[in-house]
């Protein structure tokens, strides 16, 4: 027996859309296909898409809104978006809509883009404004920890890291062969900056090394 999806009228053949299956995932392969199928292919895709809840599906799947197993919502089983387009809707507009005589994904045409940031430090010293203190339990992420880089690098500021606690894993970090992880402390060494731990700043203010980073650095 032949299946079909039937949307607001608009049905596919699944038994076609097996058959051309090869085709919708191969690069370009599209253009090999019946124009006519391949169209009908992708309004039916369409309409589902349309009937999806997206505001509801966006909550739950973007800003973590907890739902029962009942209200999780799904998106349709559709067939294969034709390569080398990403979605449907992507492959309708380049093919059959309004951008068809435009080349897709352009090789010449990628643009560089800085999105700017500011940091805020926990703390300065009072006698040099490029050693800036952070105050940290753990550094989250690898984002977090190219953002003190590009802060110190950007900025000709040392960062002096003062650790809640001994011996935290960077919980980005990947298992080395003998099976231990990347502490903050190796991490923050390896980066060239400074670390000491909650209790310890005075003691570590009052070491000739920090006297001599106050003195030298950034002058």
């Amino acid at each position: 027996m032949t299946a079909f999806i039937d949307i607001s009228q608009h049905q596919i053949d699944m038994g076609e859309v097996d058959e051309v299956r090869a085709c919708l995932l191969k690069p370009w392969g599209f253009r090999e296909l019946d124009r006519g199928l391949l169209f009908s292919i992708a309004q039916t895709c369409l309409h589902a898409l349309h009937k999806v809840p997206w505001n509801d599906y966006n909550a739950q799947h973007y800003n973590g809104r907890v739902v029962t197993v009942e209200d999780v919502i799904f998106l349709p089983d559709l067939p294969p978006v034709p390569k080398p387009y990403r979605s449907w809707p992507e492959a309708f507009i380049m093919i059959f809509g309004g951008l068809q005589e435009c080349e897709y994904e352009p090789k010449e045409q990628k643009l560089r883009y800085v999105v700017e940031h500011t940091y805020q430090p926990d703390s300065v010293d009072p006698n040099n404004p490029k050693i800036v203190f952070e105050i940290k339990g753990v550094i989250p992420t690898l984002v977090d920890a190219k953002k003190y880089r590009a802060v110190a690098e950007q900025n000709g500021v040392h960062i002096i890291f003062i650790l809640q606690e001994k011996g935290i894993i960077c919980p980005w970090s990947r298992p080395r062969k003998d099976g231990t992880r990347m502490t903050q402390e190796e991490w923050i060494s390896k980066e060239g900056f400074e670390y000491c731990y909650q209790g310890e700043e005075e003691s570590f203010r009052a070491t000739d090394k920090y006297k001599k980073l106050v003195a030298t650095f950034g002058k």
